[in-house]
């Protein structure tokens, strides 16, 4: 039964990612373990890719980094033809050692440090996505500095709630992110990078929220945005050639919850869980839809349209596997197994309240199912991974698998109660394969230095002298 694009179940191998049973890897690569397969990635690059190759061409799609990062997937995303948004240093670093062509790379951030803005514009990043007057300062000075004239992009924050989680929400007008579109700024920012003799404004950007299930939201976006370049011809005589209105498509994360992506099922649904019913093409082509009607009201060229989706390519690609190491039940009746990672590899449950799914790895051939809360092994109470998870009676030694672990696990990961994060393999072509090595003891305290016998021992700066 396929469960999801490339894992499937079969009674007698229990889970399979990518053909391979997820018992076999969890023996040879170990628990915690993110497993992703990478024909699930790139079948979901190219839907996106191809959407719109008929209806507007001059488009682009920039995968949205943030949502899993590592060497071999900017490989992926440089291999599918696809440009990449990082939004720090640390992102740009590990896009430029992976070989990832500069000029197809989005620099995002509503805080970059001078250090960060000299690597962007030394590099030849093929965008500057800038957040606020400052930063449109210290990129002019740093692109004067290098005697280079720098490709930007301007955020903007149109005001629009797309009511998904106050979190998630970027395109409010009190967010962090951008220069507000209710005061003015915006094209006092536009006149500004107009006057500037190392900037060139390629596009204006939107990016109104996560998760976000309902296209309303970005065809208001889509209207406010190509209304405003409007404006900027009308009032600077200056036509804006590009349009990034973001990402933020929504994922179902548990079966039978509504997804943009075309998900459907769950227990008693369609068993072709997985199957795609081209809901992202009709996204897509509703708003490139939304700009040319704006366009043609205007009376302006289309632009060339930028997306940026993250998290609905590679969500549903990867699962996460744990090993059962207890399991109890409370004396209110419920059934608890705790695993062998938690919140350390997957905050979103007590960040957000995020809910998942979790099936038994191994093979299984029917039978009753028991409710099981999914724990993990941190000091704190709201460790759960799964509140619900129907499965078979569990024993210690058992392997469960998370889905739809794929986006903004491996990201947000972190060592709480020093625990080593856990490895990450992807599947090819019936091979799994480490792209990421799992963390040692050793490794959580490479970084530390003991504690010198005496203050005086340490230098002036530690013992306070001048």
């Amino acid at each position: 039964m396929r469960i999801r694009p490339y894992i499937e179940f079969d009674p007698d191998r229990g889970l399979l990612i990518g053909g391979l049973p997820a018992v076999s890897l969890a023996k040879k690569h170990g628990t915690p373990l993110y497993v992703y397969s990478e024909d699930a990635i790139r079948e979901s690059m190219r839907e996106y890719t191809s959407s719109l190759s008929d209806i507007y061409p001059t488009s682009t799609i920039v995968y949205a980094s943030k949502a899993y990062l590592t060497m071999r997937m900017a490989q992926l995303v440089r291999e599918e033809g696809l440009w990449l948004d990082v939004s720090s240093g640390g992102e740009l670093y590990l896009a430029l050692k992976a070989n990832f062509p500069p000029e197809r790379i989005v620099f995002h951030g509503n805080n970059k440090s001078e250090e960060e803005i000299a690597m962007a514009v030394s590099a030849g990043v093929g965008r500057i996505a800038i957040d606020n007057v400052t930063e449109l300062e210290r990129v002019q000075k740093e692109a004067a500095s290098q005697g280079v004239v720098q490709k930007v992009f301007l955020r903007l924050t149109p005001g629009i709630d797309p009511h998904t989680h106050e979190y998630l929400s970027t395109g409010v007008i009190d967010s962090k992110f951008g220069i507000p579109m209710h005061s003015g700024q915006h094209l006092d920012a536009v006149r500004m990078t107009l006057a500037s003799e190392n900037l060139e404004l390629m596009g204006i950007h939107c990016h109104i929220g996560s998760q976000i299930f309902d296209d309303s939201p970005f065809l208001l976006a889509a209207g406010i945005m190509v209304d405003f370049a409007a404006e900027v011809r009308d009032k600077l005589g200056y036509v804006i050639p590009e349009l990034d209105l973001g990402g933020g498509l929504g994922v179902r994360y548990k079966s039978g919850c509504p997804g943009i992506c075309g998900r459907d099922g769950g227990r008693g649904g369609n068993p072709d869980v997985g199957g795609r019913n081209g809901a992202i093409a009709r996204h897509l082509r509703a708003v490139a839809k939304r700009v040319k009607e704006a366009c043609l009201r205007n009376g302006l060229p289309v632009p060339r349209l930028f997306f940026e989706p993250g998290r609905s390519i590679v969500a549903e690609a990867a699962v996460t596997l744990y090993t059962v190491g207890t399991v109890k039940a409370l004396p209110n009746g419920t059934l608890i197994a705790a695993v062998d990672g938690g919140m350390s590899d997957n905050p979103r449950p007590a960040l957000y309240g995020a809910e998942y799914d979790a099936v038994f790895a191994g093979p299984y051939h029917g039978g009753g199912l028991l409710s099981y809360r999914l724990v993990g092994k941190h000091c704190e109470e709201g460790d759960t991974l799964v509140r619900s998870a129907y499965l078979p009676r569990l024993s210690p030694g058992d392997v469960v698998a998370v889905l739809v672990s794929g986006a903004y696990q491996y990201s947000m990961r972190s060592n709480y109660n020093h625990l080593p994060n856990p490895a990450v393999v992807h599947v090819s072509g019936g091979k799994s394969f480490v792209v990421v090595e799992r963390e040692t003891l050793e490794d959580l305290i490479a970084k530390e230095r003991p504690l010198p016998c005496s203050l005086e021992e340490a230098g002036p700066e530690v013992a306070g002298e001048n």
